[in-house]
């Protein structure tokens, strides 16, 4: 029966789990309400599809293009084994997701050009090496809004332009990156570990943090207001009355 939904394009209120083979193609399929239970959609195509209210415990999408597809209040991550989904080197170009939960989720070496994420729980969620440019070129996009990704990892990523305002991104990992002219303002950014970061022109207004060295990060045309430039100032040592 679950073929014959998936053929006819909407599945609801069903329970998929390993024993099934997921198609290797569906294109605009519209899932509600459903719970899927160690599936691998490992190299499938699932582009343009809508997911709402959906569960996906240890499922991996290695290698999956899931461009243009968007995801609504869907759980990616299972509390009591504390196990996640992985993502690596899938499409997600385009991608939204909102209100979901994607605590852990393992995106490195993605290609995630325009993927938005809204309010979604994201914390310690790996993007190393995901690629947010078009077409390897420099223009870059990507929305992060108000979203927790603490803990997270974006290193050795290209974010120029991005948008991350309202964010927690305390503890997050940011080494040789570059967040070139983002939006920063009022996210949380305490005890990022960022060696080799570029916020060139990054707006940092209203945004909380205590460990941006400039020794370490290209700060060159930040937006801050001054209380915070004189924390700036306290990483260094220096001490203004």
């Amino acid at each position: 029966m679950l073929n014959d939904a998936v053929a006819r394009g909407r599945v609801r209120d069903a329970f998929v789990d390993g024993s099934i083979a997921w198609p290797e193609e569906t294109v605009g399929l519209v899932v509600h309400n459903t719970h899927f239970d160690g599936i691998s959609f490992r190299q499938a195509v699932l582009t343009d599809a809508h997911f709402t209210d959906c569960r996906f415990t240890d499922c991996t999408f290695r290698s999956c293009d899931l461009g243009d597809s968007h995801f609504e209040r869907c759980s990616f991550y299972d509390p009591d084994t504390q196990k996640s989904c992985d993502f690596s080197y899938a499409v997600l170009r385009n991608c939204k997701f909102e209100g979901c939960d994607l605590t852990t989720a393992s995106c490195p070496k993605t290609r995630a050009f325009g993927i938005e994420l809204r309010r979604c729980q994201a914390s310690g969620i790996d993007f190393t090496n995901a690629d947010f440019t078009l077409s390897s070129g420099a223009f870059s996009t990507a929305t992060f809004f108000e979203c927790n990704l603490a803990y997270a990892d974006f290193s050795q990523t290209t974010l120029t332009g991005a948008v991350f305002a309202g964010s927690r991104l305390s503890h997050s990992v940011w080494h040789n990156a570059s967040l070139n002219e983002a939006d920063l303002s009022g996210c949380e950014l305490d005890n990022v570990e960022a060696r080799g970061l570029d916020l060139r022109g990054a707006d940092l207004r209203d945004a909380r943090f205590n460990k941006l060295d400039p020794r370490e990060i290209d700060l060159t045309g930040v937006k801050m207001y001054a209380e915070q430039g004189l924390e700036v100032l306290r990483t260094l040592g220096i001490e203004i009355e």
